[in-house]
């Protein structure tokens, strides 16, 4: 409990900017709730453009598992693995995952996998987890070289009972405390029965001999309930490779640093005044079409008479006056302003306009097109340079699992060359190469 808290300072900054930064992909961060009616409060939300002009492109090449022999003897033994893998990857569904999981990859900088053994379904799995209930030790730069990496989450206490059975007489639900470690949908829901439970992968170097022989030698799992102080489990690390079983994914990868950087951090200045500025020359246009009226006490003209509509003739009383009072035009260094904003997202986030399918001036043969495309997609490229090399550790940790788990042989599901689908045994010793 004491490492949660810690990590919890530790990260505080961070989820507070990740807050921040999925209000501005939703737009609701440039929204100014306190304008009274007849302030303009529009939003043209580049930031969501950019991230969705993204997300597709990177998993253009329909990324999968890839077994690899390291010699020419292993050639069909991969060949059996790549055909499990792909199994496995589509029994898993991890592609719709990924594509889901790629907005926290985009607009915080990070998403986290969790790729357990699930000994009820017999199964391995890729469990998406969200990246403001993952607390790593804070002088961690990576998932390997972290001393602890703690799951934060609520449980209904019903869940937990039937879960630990030899415990439900001292666990009871309360209110929950930490609102950042649910969805907002979630934290108004059966708030007097959730129990904050921590999962704890933790390195331990307590030995069992003089001779150094480690207790925890694959490290320890604890589970635990802080507030009410009860250890629900307390075991080794189940599996034999000894890595915890987390998986990160990030936007930008910087150096020292555990979490990534996402799209956001440097989009949201020119998008915030890019917006100001739009909606000053709304109003603006506002006021020019409809400019206030100067009409004296003693005109005759009664409160509500002077309307908008055209060919108005408007009867006053002698030496009187009603005139209509004429605006400052808006001045051009606003709407050039706005176009250099524009201008600046483009260039900060990489994704220009022929990117998106727009024909840029100038270029008009289909070769000279592609160029453009593939010139504009350099930085999407290296997105999908670090997305890949994150699958290939997922990828690791699977036959890991599947080297540890799968005991018998299996049959497996296979796509034909015609599309049609084959039932086909994958024998357990390949994995033994």
């Amino acid at each position: 409990n004491h490492k949660f808290k810690i990590a919890m300072v530790h990260k505080a900054d961070y989820t507070k900017k990740w807050n921040m930064y999925f209000d501005a992909y939703n737009g609701d961060y440039f929204k100014n709730k306190n304008l009274p009616d007849y302030r303009s409060d529009m939003v043209s939300n580049y930031i969501f453009a950019i991230i969705e002009t993204i997300r597709p492109i990177m998993l253009d090449n329909d990324p999968k598992f890839q077994a690899m022999p390291r010699q020419a003897e292993g050639m069909q033994l991969a060949n059996d693995l790549q055909e499990a893998l792909s199994y496995e990857w589509d029994r898993e569904k991890v592609n719709r995952k990924l594509y889901r999981e790629l907005i926290n990859t985009l607009v915080i900088g990070s998403s986290i996998f969790f790729v357990p053994w699930n000994s009820e379904k017999k199964n391995i799995e890729a469990v998406p987890v969200n990246p403001f209930n993952i607390f790593p030790d804070p002088l961690a730069t990576t998932i390997d070289d972290s001393e602890y990496i703690i799951y934060a989450s609520y449980y209904n206490v019903d869940v937990l009972k039937r879960l630990y059975p030899k415990k439900k007489d001292r666990l009871s639900g309360s209110s929950i405390n930490y609102t950042e470690l649910v969805y907002e949908n979630d934290k108004n829901s059966n708030v007097n029965n959730q129990v904050l439970v921590l999962e704890v992968y933790t390195r331990d170097y307590e030995s069992v001999d003089s001779k150094g022989k480690l207790k925890y030698p694959n490290g320890r799992v604890i589970a635990l309930c802080p507030e009410l102080g009860i250890v629900l489990e307390d075991k080794e690390n189940p599996y034999k490779d000894g890595k915890f079983p987390f998986i990160i994914f990030k936007d930008y990868d910087i150096p020292g640093k555990f979490w990534g950087e996402g799209e956001v951090t440097q989009l949201l200045s020119p998008q915030k005044h890019m917006n100001d500025l739009n909606n000053a020359i709304i109003d603006n246009a506002k006021t020019t079409a409809n400019v206030p009226w100067i009409v004296d006490k003693n005109s005759g003209i009664g409160k509500g008479a002077i309307t908008a509509r055209p060919g108005l003739i408007i009867r006053k009383n002698p030496g009187s006056e009603v005139r209509r009072e004429q605006p400052p035009s808006m001045p051009l260094y606003v709407a050039n302003a706005v176009e250099t904003y524009k201008s600046d997202i483009e260039m900060i986030s990489g994704i220009h306009n022929t990117i998106r399918g727009e024909n840029s001036s100038g270029v008009y043969t289909a070769q000279g097109i592609l160029a453009l495309q593939e010139a504009g997609q350099v930085r999407i490229r290296l997105k999908v340079k670090l997305l890949e090399e994150s699958l290939a550790e997922m990828a690791e940790l699977w036959v890991s699992r599947m080297k540890q788990y799968w005991r018998d042989d299996k049959w497996i599901n296979i796509t034909k060359q015609d599309g049609s689908y084959d039932l086909k045994k994958f024998r357990k010793q390949t994995l033994d190469y």
